[in-house]
């Protein structure tokens, strides 16, 4: 994303920020109606988060370290965002949260996190190019997986202050990433989610590994198969 685009969408916060206060129209979102709650469940629906590092970009308030700490799940948490001000009220929120100023295109990781999320990328100077340059980024630095959530899928009207994304784009990107992906269409009907897998080894029978490591079902067919003579 280009400077001048970065600063459009700093400011666009900022004012959403003077009008609403601690909000999540501030961040561009309708208002609290479970919806926020229902965003971070199924971002932590990715895999055992438990006990794990975790970077949250675009984390605004760092709402996502307040819904982690009333779950009660214990993670090693970093926020970052790209507006100061959302997070100078998000440090006096979440007094005890790891937040911090960081623009994600300029800063290149130099250590690895088990997971790492971005929820509502969804700026209208948003752009598929911008998007895959993020995942890469994200892939590139996650031990286990990334989440991100989107706008998009079929929707009934569209307003001009964000982007709406075609899931069958962002799963073209996540295919240049990894053969394990999921993309989840199935809790609000104009967001969805896309989980991406680091580990995609597979079995000799092709399955992945990871996958049948956590399944409860025991994959033999000869436990079901009905013998059959003629």
């Amino acid at each position: 994303m280009q400077s001048s685009q970065k600063r459009k969408t700093i400011q666009f916060y900022s004012k959403l920020l003077k009008k609403y206060g601690y909000d999540p129209r501030s961040l561009g979102w309708g208002p609290r109606k479970g919806k926020q709650t229902l965003r971070f469940e199924i971002l932590c629906q990715i895999g055992n988060i438990s006990n794990c590092s975790i970077l949250d970009i675009g984390c605004g308030f760092g709402d996502f370290y307040g819904y982690l700490q009333f779950k009660k799940i214990k993670t090693n948490y970093i926020g970052i965002d790209i507006n100061t001000d959302l997070i100078k009220l998000g440090k006096l929120i979440y007094p005890d949260a790891r937040l911090q100023v960081t623009d994600f295109e300029e800063e290149r990781f130099k250590r690895k996190f088990d997971w790492v999320f971005f929820s509502g990328i969804s700026s209208s100077e948003c752009s598929y190019p911008y998007i895959k340059k993020i995942m890469t980024e994200m892939f590139r630095i996650c031990k286990k997986g990334l989440a991100m959530n989107f706008v998009g899928g079929v929707v009934d009207y569209k307003v001009n202050t964000l982007f709406y994304s075609d899931p069958e784009k962002i799963y073209s990107i996540t295919r240049s990433l990894s053969n394990r992906v999921i993309i989840r269409h199935d809790y609000m009907p104009y967001e969805f989610t896309v989980y991406v897998y680091k580990n995609n080894k597979k079995t000799s029978n092709n399955i992945f590994q990871e996958f049948l490591k956590n399944s409860t079902e025991p994959l033999d067919d000869s436990l079901w198969h009905h013998k059959y003579k003629k």
